[in-house]
């Protein structure tokens, strides 16, 4: 009877051993895929934040004055 009880006391340590790992993996899962789809939206609103201050003439600054060549990319 204590045999059987031990193992029982295995077999249910083993199953929630079991369970802990997949929790733990579905949780990265999700931090990661959130972690992924903000950071995907980030860049783009980013770019498009960039393009659309290229189209929009702004103020000069005092170093948009500088006397050399112009370096920016076209």
């Amino acid at each position: 009877m204590n045999d059987r009880f031990g193992q029982q006391v295995q077999d249910m340590a083993t199953r929630m051993l079991i369970a802990e790992i997949a929790w733990a993996i579905i949780g990265t899962l999700v931090f990661f895929g959130l972690l992924y789809v903000t950071l995907r939206y980030a860049i783009r609103d980013g770019m498009r934040d960039a393009q659309r201050q290229d189209r929009i003439a702004g103020v000069r600054r005092q170093r948009d004055h500088i006397a050399g060549p112009d370096l920016r990319a076209d």
